[in-house]
């Protein structure tokens, strides 16, 4: 592993049962924080779904950035 940077790394878990408990604690929450794909097929460029996947990266980021100043919210926007 390699740490760049002089921020506090201490929140790294070295264990790796509990750094893996931590990954799927870390998932889950990135999972509710996506805004849901709409079903069915969808037709586009691949520039228009780099779009689209980018779009919904900052949307889960948003929702993020609410979770970690504890505003809370699921809904994505």
């Amino acid at each position: 592993m390699r740490i760049v940077g002089r921020q506090d790394r201490s929140e790294i878990e070295l264990d790796p049962v509990k750094a893996y408990r931590r990954a799927r604690a870390l998932d889950a929450m990135l999972h509710a924080a996506l805004p849901r794909v709409p079903r069915g097929v969808t037709r586009g460029t691949h520039e228009y779904f780099n779009r689209v996947d980018a779009a919904r990266q900052i949307a889960a980021a948003r929702v993020l950035m609410r979770f970690k100043q504890g505003t809370g919210g699921n809904e994505a926007g």
